[in-house]
């Protein structure tokens, strides 16, 4: 599995899944909470299938942005 989620992406993943579980376990909705747990394993994988199905990838390098190496 190749990375389709950008570290912003992820992040953000990953607070909305533990948002969602915690509505979930607060409002006592077993399946709320377990549907939170979708955007946190696809955040921790850093691989998301609904993003493979369209086409999507935010971990790709853009050729606009250029990486500067460190000399010591």
């Amino acid at each position: 599995m190749k990375c389709n989620v950008g570290q912003t992406e992820q992040k953000l993943r990953v607070l909305a899944g533990i948002a969602i579980v915690g509505v979930g376990a607060y409002f006592n909705l077993k399946g709320l909470a377990a549907l939170g747990l979708i955007p946190i394993v696809t955040g921790m994988l850093r691989y998301c299938p609904a993003n493979h199905a369209i086409g999507y990838n935010g971990c790709a390098v853009h050729p606009h942005h250029k990486v500067k190496s460190a000399v010591l």
